[in-house]
């Protein structure tokens, strides 16, 4: 057996074992925190999920936080998008997508609050607008 096919045969088992590993991460892990700013007394419940992962239901106190973490797409477009709702408010938000957050979002702070989420990311603070509710269930199907 020539060296190449060593070195392939060894490539091969050191990539199937780490593809294997529950926690192979290929390109660089992403955390995303979501805090509770909509004001006193205003629980939230929101419901985040990409296209293969649903991360279920989470309900937040006011000024609580709930995080979690990710793989991100060598590709740039991986997407994260929540359903929030509080007491007069049914809206949606991607939280996460390739494109925007990508070369920001090592570890990303979101304050939800009712005029929309404001990303905060080493003090820089950016908000955004809700999603267009349409744009979000032709996701969902």
């Amino acid at each position: 057996m020539d060296s190449f096919t060593k070195y392939f045969r060894v490539l091969f088992v050191l990539l199937t074992v780490f593809t294997a590993m529950s926690d192979a991460c290929w390109t660089k892990r992403t955390y995303l925190t979501l805090t509770n700013d909509l004001g006193p007394g205003m629980q939230l419940s929101l419901h985040c999920k990409s296209g293969n992962v649903d991360l279920g239901q989470q309900y937040l106190a006011p000024r609580g936080s709930w995080s979690f973490d990710f793989c991100s797409s060598y590709w740039g477009v991986t997407l994260y998008f929540c359903n929030m709702v509080w007491n007069g408010g049914n809206k949606w938000f991607d939280i996460y997508t390739g494109a925007r957050d990508s070369f920001i979002c090592g570890e990303c702070g979101w304050s939800i609050r009712p005029t929309g989420p404001c990303r905060n990311h080493h003090g820089k603070v950016d908000c955004f607008a809700w999603n267009n509710s349409t744009s979000v269930h032709k996701r969902l199907k």
